[in-house]
């Protein structure tokens, strides 16, 4: 065989594995977010078998982030330490029977420290991905794989809700989490069968523009990323795109069940409209990014003007829900505000890949780990809000402004060329 012949079929056969690559990040992203998300779905049955109050179901719900949140900054290391495919397997494995055994606890205590366990074990799972794309991808396609990767989070959230509220009714709360469980060990086999860590051999190929095995080699530069203002904004915009995100994932079945008096086993109607349209919008992002980008030449039109405007506008629908009754117009200004508020949130995991991409798993732990603080706070400030006012209002305030605001920093001082 010519050399140019094995050139040519080599290139081609990476080009058809990366967006395998990134079809794998897209299943494992759904898995994650059913898994984080079955909690809040069956919250009311929970508190009720349990007698918990709001407060402490939002102590609980914060435990996610608690353990989360560490394991994220730490995930770079380890991703650099062991490879995305070995963490991807381990951490699967782990989360699996964490959330598993969640059928099993008897009450506050149990509850809480399964869900910290769980937590961590999850947290290496964006830089993995993130380190994937910057292996696999060039980087003109760097917004369409992250949003391949993203439009899992909605996805995983929306296909658990009716599946949460059947197995609930029909055969108790601890199923949901069972099942789940097995289907975590199940992509961990597919992870072990399909996933490497590098295109052809585990080296650099024509895909990504660097020399053969050249990055493996070359040391994290840990200071330049943890002193990147382009990366502490990127992950302070996450922040308040994820606060919203949680404060949907764990109290928006609460809420409608609770204030606005939904039967819960309209939960698989009502409750999944959001959802829906934060999908669309997941998948309306990375085509959409990338094609402002190749229209301006300029990343910070494709990625922090178009970002920053969604989180506006994001905050700004939310903000008319306080000056509505009804039920039925409330979850669609919602889900109006989730499409847009994900159309912004895959650029926030392409924006580090951009600033650092032979470094993508790095860079991803520190937006990353600062998005993911939104999984403690969302939940506990709410329980707090919640419990202190006997309402939602002042928790819908917050969820409101804080993307308004960091939407605002983001358009004006975050640059995703320079790191």
């Amino acid at each position: 065989m010519r050399t140019a012949d094995y050139d040519t079929r080599t290139i081609g056969a990476t080009q058809r594995n990366r967006w395998v690559i990134a079809w794998l990040l897209f299943v494992i992203t759904i898995i994650n977010y059913a898994d984080r998300g079955v909690l809040g779905v069956v919250a009311p049955v929970l508190m009720k078998t349990f007698g918990l109050s709001i407060k402490q179901f939002g102590i609980i719900a914060s435990g996610f982030g608690w353990g989360y949140v560490l394991m994220v900054f730490l995930g770079g290391g380890i991703v650099s330490l062991l490879g995305p495919k070995k963490t991807y397997i381990y951490s699967s494995v782990l989360w699996s029977f964490a959330i598993m055994l969640v059928g099993a606890a008897n009450g506050f205590a149990s509850l809480l420290g399964l869900r910290i366990l769980f937590g961590a074990s999850e947290g290496v799972v964006f830089p993995s991905g993130s380190q994937l794309i910057g292996n696999w991808f060039p980087g003109k396609e760097h917004g369409r794989a992250a949003c391949l990767m993203a439009a899992g989070i909605p996805l995983g959230s929306l296909l658990v809700i009716p599946v949460a509220v059947w197995l609930t009714v029909s055969y108790g709360w601890q199923v949901p989490f069972i099942v789940l469980g097995v289907v975590g060990l199940i992509w961990a086999v597919l992870c072990k069968l399909f996933i490497s860590n590098h295109p052809i051999n585990q080296e650099f190929d024509m895909v990504v523009p660097a020399a053969p095995g050249a990055q493996s080699d070359r040391a994290i530069p840990w200071r330049r990323i943890l002193c990147s203002r382009t990366l502490w904004l990127t992950g302070l915009a996450f922040f308040s795109s994820a606060y919203v995100l949680y404060f949907l994932l764990n109290f928006l079945p609460t809420y409608l069940v609770r204030e606005k008096h939904l039967e819960f086993s309209h939960l698989s109607y009502f409750g999944t409209l959001p959802w829906i349209f934060m999908t669309i919008g997941a998948l309306l992002s990375g085509p959409l990014s990338d094609y402002v980008y190749r229209k301006t030449g300029n990343l910070r039109w494709g990625r922090s003007y178009l970002a920053g405007t969604c989180l506006i506008l994001t905050g700004l629908i939310i903000s008319l829900t306080l000056f509505v009754t009804n039920t039925g117009l409330i979850i669609i200004l919602i889900s109006i505000a989730s499409l847009i508020n994900f159309i912004a949130n895959p650029v926030f995991f392409a924006i580090p890949i951009d600033a650092c991409p032979e470094n993508g798993g790095a860079a991803s732990s520190l937006t990353t780990g600062i998005g993911s603080t939104a999984g403690i706070l969302a939940p506990l400030l709410t329980g707090f809000i919640v419990n202190a006012t006997g309402e939602f209002y002042f928790a819908f305030v917050l969820v409101a402004i804080l993307p308004i605001t960091f939407g605002a920093l983001l358009i004006a001082a975050c640059n995703p060329e320079k790191l």
